[in-house]
């Protein structure tokens, strides 16, 4: 049997009123998606982050959560229930990127952020020695080192995360 069906579309990445966005010390900006309820993260907090890359142009780069770029969006192939491809880290020991360090203190468990980060104080190069979340594959990788070559200032990445985990 074939369906005629259609599946829906994926829903396109969520807008954030653009005065939603604070700053983060040190730079770029985020807006909260959703507030969790649990423990929050602070300094010596170990913290394990679902994360989803973005260019500037909102599209999909890597993450946790494995997707497939398609025309009207994204496309889930791998929802990372069990958490194996999280990013774990404990906030201030160096193994995160600055804004991604600065950028979930005051978060608490179960909530959801979105990061903006210009991309020269998200990744340096060579990207294999980057503070993380770095994506697993050549492509992606590849994909952050044409951006940081390119030494756009108005440049930027969008990295959304939610802390599934905090101690």
């Amino acid at each position: 049997l074939v369906s005629t069906a259609r599946a829906a579309a994926p829903e396109p990445m969520e807008s954030v009123e653009i005065s939603a966005y604070l700053k983060i010390p040190g730079g770029g900006r985020y807006a909260d998606l959703a507030i969790g309820k649990g423990a929050e993260i602070a300094e010596g907090s170990k913290v394990s982050l679902q994360w989803v890359l973005r260019r500037s142009n909102g599209y999909y780069v890597d993450g946790s959560v494995k997707m497939l770029s398609s025309k009207s969006g994204a496309v889930v192939t791998n929802p990372n229930f069990d958490e194996t491809s999280n990013f774990l880290f404990t906030v201030g020991d160096g193994t995160a990127m600055p804004g991604v360090d600065a950028g979930v203190r005051g978060m608490r468990q179960g909530g959801k952020r979105r990061l903006v980060l210009p991309t020269k104080a998200a990744y340096t190069l060579p990207i294999d020695k980057s503070p993380g979340p770095l994506p697993d594959g050549y492509g992606p990788r590849r994909q952050i080192e044409r951006e940081l070559q390119r030494d756009d200032p108005y440049n930027f990445f969008y990295i959304e995360v939610e802390a599934t985990r905090v101690r």
